[in-house]
C-alpha cells in the first residue's frame, strides 16, 4: 500500500540528509463536465469526472489559482520488529506562502530547519545550526545568505516549495482515485484517494468555482500526514529579509 505522503516527501527528507478557500475569482466549472449533465448551482460538477480527469483538473486549478497558503507535516512510522513495537519516527513540516519565484517558506526535517525567501530573482535562506553544518554555509546560522539560485533549493526540497507539483505528488501517488458526490448544503467535494486494499487518503476542495484544495490528509503503515490550503489567487505580499547577513549584492 502507497501512503501519497510517503512518495511525495519521504524523498525530500532523504535530500536534506545529503546537502478553506476558494480562489478570490470564481473561474468556470471544469471543461471535463458535460453542461448538460448537471445543475450549475450544484457546484462546479467534480464527481462527474473519472478519477484521472478530475486530478489533472484540480493540479490545472492550483496551477492557474497562482499564490498559496499552505502548511503540513508528516511523520514516518518505524516498522515494528520482534522485540520493538513500531513507533513514530522522524517528522517534516512546512509552511509556504506567495507563489511560484515569490514566496517564504519554512521547513523543518528531522534536526533540520530552514528559512527561505524568494523575490526579486533572488533567494535567501538561513536555517539553525544543523543545517549550517549539513550545507556546510555557516553564515547561514547567523541571518539570511545569498542562496546560488533558487532553481537548486527547488529541485533539492521538490515537490514542497512548488504548489501545483505538492498536489500533483499528492494525487499521482495513488492508486485510484474516487470522487465523492456532495451532499446537500456541503460546501466542499470530498477526493477518496484508494490503494491497492483500502482507501489511504482523502483530499477535500472547493465545490464551487475551480476545484482548489481546502485540506488533505493520509495514513497508512508507513506514516501520516496533513495538509491545508488557503488564500488560493489572494495577494501575498513578499520582501527581501531584513536580516541578511551575505546580500546577493555582495
Amino acid at each position: 500500500m502507497r501512503n501519497p505522503s510517503v512518495v511525495a516527501l519521504v524523498a525530500v527528507g532523504a535530500l536534506a540528509m545529503t546537502g478553506c478557500a476558494a480562489s478570490a475569482s470564481s473561474p468556470p466549472s471544469p471543461s471535463g463536465v458535460a453542461l448538460d449533465a448537471f445543475d450549475p448551482a450544484a457546484g462546479n460538477g467534480l464527481w462527474l469526472l473519472g478519477g484521472d480527469a478530475a486530478g489533472a483538473e484540480i493540479v490545472d486549478s492550483v496551477r492557474e489559482a497562482g499564490s498559496v497558503r499552505y502548511s503540513g507535516s508528516f511523520t514516518e512510522l518505524v516498522p515494528a520488529t520482534p522485540d520493538v513495537d513500531p513507533a513514530p519516527g522522524r517528522s517534516l513540516t512546512i509552511d509556504y506562502a506567495g507563489r511560484p519565484g515569490t514566496a517564504t517558506a519554512r521547513i523543518t526535517a528531522g534536526d533540520l530547519e530552514f528559512d527561505l525567501v524568494m523575490v526579486d530573482g533572488r533567494t535567501y535562506v538561513r536555517g539553525n545550526a544543523a543545517y549550517a553544518e549539513r550545507t556546510g554555509i555557516a553564515a547561514a546560522a547567523q541571518g539570511y545568505v545569498c542562496s546560488v539560485g533558487a532553481q537548486t533549493l527547488l529541485d533539492e526540497w521538490a515537490p514542497l516549495l512548488r504548489p501545483s507539483e505538492l498536489v500533483a505528488s499528492l494525487i499521482d501517488s495513488s492508486e485510484s482515485l474516487t470522487v465523492e458526490p456532495p451532499r446537500p448544503g456541503d460546501s466542499t467535494v470530498s477526493v477518496v484517494m484508494g490503494g491497492s486494499e483500502a482507501p489511504i487518503g482523502e483530499l477535500t476542495v472547493a465545490r464551487s468555482g475551480a476545484p482548489l484544495p481546502i485540506g488533505f490528509t493520509a495514513g497508512d503503515g508507513s506514516g501520516d500526514g496533513a495538509f491545508s490550503f488557503s488564500a488560493w489567487g489572494e495577494p501575498i505580499e513578499v520582501a527581501r529579509p531584513a536580516d541578511r547577513v551575505v546580500d546577493c549584492d555582495a
